[in-house]
């Protein structure tokens, strides 16, 4: 899971120390104008994402950069239906997949976000 900060000029994504080992990636720091949408659907079940670097063990954890044939996308998450899936622009990742602390509500941050997106 991660914790999720919407600043005034980005979005600041924070894993948890267990994700951080799991995904061997650190925090996010994304500026709005490299965030050409966000999403709340539910993750789909997919047993291959594309080649991994991390852990992706179905229905227990996702987590890490997995290259497939459109880009890199990087995902962290158990639970697929409480996930935000922001498309980026100009990063290294074509999409980042992140499961939503347990505070933290995913369709409320999607609004947020997407308010940023419109200023």
């Amino acid at each position: 899971m991660a914790h999720i900060d919407v600043a005034s000029d980005k979005l600041e994504i924070t894993l948890s120390l267990g994700d951080e080992i799991l995904s061997l990636h650190g925090a996010f720091h994304v500026p709005y104008t490299h965030i050409s949408s966000v999403s709340t659907d539910r993750v789909p079940d997919e047993w291959f994402r594309g080649f991994k670097i991390g852990t992706n063990v179905p229905g227990v954890k996702t987590a890490g950069t997995f290259i497939t044939g459109d880009g890199s996308i990087f995902y962290d998450f158990h639970n697929p239906e409480r996930c935000l899936t922001l498309s980026l622009t100009h990063e290294t990742y074509r999409q980042v997949v992140i499961e939503v602390d347990k505070g933290q509500d995913p369709e409320t941050l999607a609004a947020q976000i997407q308010q940023r997106l419109k200023s």
